[in-house]
């Protein structure tokens, strides 16, 4: 939802994850004054524009329960999924990273309650679900569009894209896509409309960014281009990039994840190769009859796989000592398998992030 799939398929397509940074401000130098400070006051406090806030909150959770989101939000769907009318707690949706910086909980389920067709809130303010079912997940593929031509990130990127399709037409999503195996930005986006028709239009025009011509085609386009150069059937880059979600996004990490949580659950496989019918899916494959596995990084080009563990009855030191006593082989080649260091660990999480 990185892909580090090191098939042909997977690397057709890089990933690219929402941007959304909050950037801090530095607190103010300490001024020297003359005369004593006086007291604060309500006025020296910062002004918060209620609407403006009750606006992002909406969006941020129109978007976890968004058709494009939804299907492959692996966490949030489970929570869906238990309740028996689909309800979620709305303190657990603010315990979400990017729900974080909202504070007032009565502030939230007021922006929720204002949500025009998507969600709607419990009467008790307490949970919060979909109003409708979610729609074929083509559909917001088929409403997409790859842009390219966007030069170096900067803190601001996110928000100046956003800003920049949704002058354009009801954007749902901006996604910038990365380069595999970093979270280099790519220079190019893939930007979920309202509609079909926004989608055409927007991917059969000729548009400038800060003075530069972008690159711009439909995301069904853009599929039949990579075919192309690949010699692969356009549908099998449609169908690897649906299995992941929106533009083959980074699969986002249980909310609840932490470093510490990973620590002793992390295994490496070492001196992985790959072939012809010897790719990601099949090592998945092969891992699944000894155990359940949750985040798979495998950089591209490389030999070594950090495989996270998710049984909760078993440690990364079980799991390696079981697969060594079953001498566990994956393409005709028995692997060194060790745990993953708790230095490493928090590589491993900076990656799943």
């Amino acid at each position: 939802m990185t892909d580090k799939e090191n098939t042909p398929v997977e690397a057709a397509v890089a990933t690219e994850t929402p941007a959304v940074a909050a950037v801090a401000e530095a607190p103010a130098a300490t001024e020297v004054a003359a005369v004593s400070e006086a007291p604060a006051t309500t006025a020296d406090a910062p002004v918060v524009n209620k609407d403006e806030e009750k606006a992002k909150i909406l969006k941020q959770v129109e978007f976890y329960f968004s058709d494009s989101n939804l299907p492959v939000d692996k966490f949030l769907s489970e929570l869906v999924n238990k309740s028996k009318d689909g309800y979620v707690s709305i303190a657990k949706i603010a315990s979400f990273k990017r729900m974080r910086d909202f504070k007032d909980n009565a502030l939230i389920v007021e922006a929720l309650r204002e949500s025009k067709s998507l969600l709607e809130v419990s009467e008790d303010g307490l949970k919060v679900r979909r109003k409708v079912p979610v729609g074929p997940i083509d559909d917001y593929h088929n409403r997409s569009i790859y842009a390219k031509g966007f030069g170096e990130e900067t803190p601001s990127l996110q928000l100046e894209l956003e800003q920049y399709f949704g002058a354009l037409g009801d954007v749902k999503q901006v996604r910038m896509r990365r380069k595999n195996g970093s979270n280099e930005f790519k220079g190019s986006v893939f930007v979920e409309y309202a509609t079909l028709d926004e989608a055409n239009k927007v991917g059969s025009s000729k548009l400038q960014f800060n003075g530069q011509d972008l690159l711009v085609m439909t995301k069904n386009e853009y599929c039949e281009m990579k075919a192309k150069q690949l010699g692969l059937d356009p549908n099998e880059i449609k169908k690897s990039q649906m299995s992941k979600g929106f533009g083959n996004e980074k699969k986002r990490p249980r909310e609840e994840d932490t470093v510490e949580d990973l620590k002793g659950k992390v295994i490496r496989l070492s001196g992985i190769t790959t072939g012809e019918g010897a790719g990601l899916r099949e090592i998945k494959d092969a891992m699944k009859e000894h155990f359940r596995y949750g985040y798979v990084f495998w950089p591209k080009e490389t030999s070594v796989i950090e495989v996270q563990i998710k049984d909760a009855d078993k440690d990364a030191a079980k799991v390696v000592a079981d697969l060594q006593a079953k001498n566990f082989e994956f393409n005709g080649i028995k692997p060194e398998i060790t745990v993953v260091s708790d230095e490493d660990t928090q590589k491993f999480f900076d990656e799943k992030k």
